[in-house]
C-alpha cells in the first residue's frame, strides 16, 4: 500500500512538472504551425492581399514562450521570406524603389522588427522581474529560516535552564536532605553499630554523594552558571578544564584580548559550538591536544577550536549520515541563528579547525 501511493506521489510530481513543458512545446509546434501556414498563404495569394502585414501575430505567439532565440529566428524567417514572396510575385521588369507592393513589404519588414524588438524587451525584463523576484523569495525563505532557528535555540536555551533548575529545586535537594539524614543516623550509631550496619550506611553515604555530584555535572551540562555569572571566556575555561579530567585531551583556552560580554543569545550559541566541536575532538579526533581561542573586537568576534587529531575531508559531509555529521550540521545551524559564519578546515592527518566569525555588532 505504502509503496502504491510512494508511486502514485511519484507520478503526480512529475505530472505536474512536465505540464509546463507540455504547454510550451504545444505553444512552439502552434508557433510554427501558424508560421507556416501564413508563408504558404503568402507565396500562393495575390500581393494586394498584403498577408505579410499579419506576420507579426506568430511573434506575438513567440513571445509567449519567452524564448528569445526562436523571437529572432521566426523574424529573421518572416523578413526573408516577405522579400522572397515580393520578388516572385512582382512581373518581370516591374520593380522599382518607388512601386508601391515593394515600399509596403519595406514597411511590413520595419513593423516585424519593431514588433521583435518590443517583445524582446518586454521578455527581457519579465525575466529580469522573476530573478528578482525568485531572489527575494530566497532571501526572504532565509530569513524566515534563520528566525525559526533561533527561536528553536532560544527555546532549547530556555528549556535546558528550567530543567535544571527543576534538577536542583527537587532531585539535588532532596539528595542533600537524604545524605544529612544518613549523617544523622550514623552520629546516632555510632555508640554500637554492627560491622554490616556501619559498612551499609557508608555505601549509601558514598552513593548519595555520588549522585549528587553527577546531578551537579548534569545540571553544567545543560545550563552552566558560569555562563551567566561571569560570560563566555569564563565558561569556556571551566568547561576546558572538566574535558581534560574526562579526556585526557590537553586543552587550552586562549583570550586574545580581554574580552566584553557578549548579548546572552551569542554567549550561548559561541559554547555550545565549542562544546559540540570538543564532543567531536573526544570522539573522533583521536588528538593529544586541543586548543580553544576567542577574539572578540569591535568589528569581529570570533572563535576557534582547534586540534592536531587524525583530521577528515570536510567535503565529504555535506549531508549528515546516521553515524556521523549531525554534529557540524547543529554547529552551523547555531552560527546561522545568530548570524554567525562557521567554517571547518581540515585534512587526513593535518588536525581540524572550527572558525566561528561574526563580524559587527552582535544580535
Amino acid at each position: 500500500m505504502i509503496r502504491v501511493l510512494l508511486a502514485d506521489e511519484g507520478s503526480t510530481a512529475k505530472s505536474e512538472i512536465g505540464r509546463p513543458l507540455y504547454k510550451r512545446s504545444v505553444l512552439i509546434a502552434a508557433v510554427f504551425v501558424v508560421t507556416l501556414g501564413l508563408i504558404i498563404v503568402d507565396f500562393t495569394t495575390w500581393i494586394e492581399l498584403d498577408v505579410a502585414a499579419i506576420y507579426g501575430f506568430p511573434l506575438v505567439l513567440a513571445g509567449a514562450t519567452r524564448n528569445r532565440r526562436l523571437l529572432w529566428a521566426l523574424t529573421a524567417l518572416l523578413t526573408i521570406t516577405t522579400f522572397v514572396a515580393y520578388a516572385l510575385q512582382i512581373p518581370v521588369g516591374a520593380f522599382t524603389l518607388q512601386e508601391k507592393f515593394f515600399v509596403n513589404r519595406l514597411l511590413d519588414v520595419v513593423s516585424l522588427l519593431l514588433i521583435a524588438v518590443l517583445l524582446h524587451i518586454w521578455m527581457t525584463s519579465a525575466d529580469t522581474s522573476e530573478a528578482q523576484a525568485r531572489l527575494i523569495k530566497d532571501q526572504n525563505e532565509k530569513l524566515e529560516a534563520a528566525k525559526v532557528s533561533r527561536r528553536l535555540v532560544e527555546v532549547q536555551e530556555s528549556e535546558r535552564r528550567a530543567l535544571a533548575n527543576e534538577l536542583h529545586d527537587l532531585v539535588g535537594q532532596k539528595l542533600t536532605a537524604l545524605s544529612i539524614n544518613l549523617n544523622i543516623v550514623k552520629t546516632q550509631m555510632s555508640s554500637s553499630p554492627t560491622a554490616q550496619a556501619s559498612a551499609r550506611l557508608e555505601d549509601s553515604l558514598t552513593l548519595v554523594e555520588e549522585t549528587i555530584e553527577s546531578i551537579r555535572n548534569v545540571m553544567a551540562e545543560l545550563r552552566p552558571a558560569v555562563l551567566d555569572d561571569f560570560g563566555l571566556t569564563a565558561v569556556l575555561r571551566w568547561y576546558a578544564e572538566q574535558f581534560v579530567k574526562r579526556t585526557g585531551v590537553a586543552t587550552a583556552v586562549i583570550e586574545e584580548r580581554p574580552t566584553r560580554r557578549l548579548p546572552p543569545a551569542t554567549e550561548e550559541a559561541l559554547f555550545r559550538i565549542a562544546q559540540e566541536a570538543l564532543a567531536n575532538v573526544a570522539k573522533y579526533a583521536r588528538a593529544r591536544k586541543a586548543t580553544v581561542t576567542l577574539e572578540t573586537t569591535p568589528q569581529v568576534v570570533c572563535l576557534t577550536i582547534a586540534d592536531d587529531g587524525c583530521g577528515f575531508d570536510p567535503t565529504a559531509f555535506h549531508q549528515p549520515a546516521k553515524d556521523h555529521g549531525w554534529g557540524l550540521m547543529v554547529m552551523r545551524e547555531r552560527a546561522a541563528a545568530v548570524g554567525a559564519q562557521l567554517d571547518v578546515e581540515s585534512a587526513p592527518g593535518c588536525g581540524t579547525r572550527v572558525i566561528v566569525s561574526l563580524k559587527g555588532d552582535p544580535p
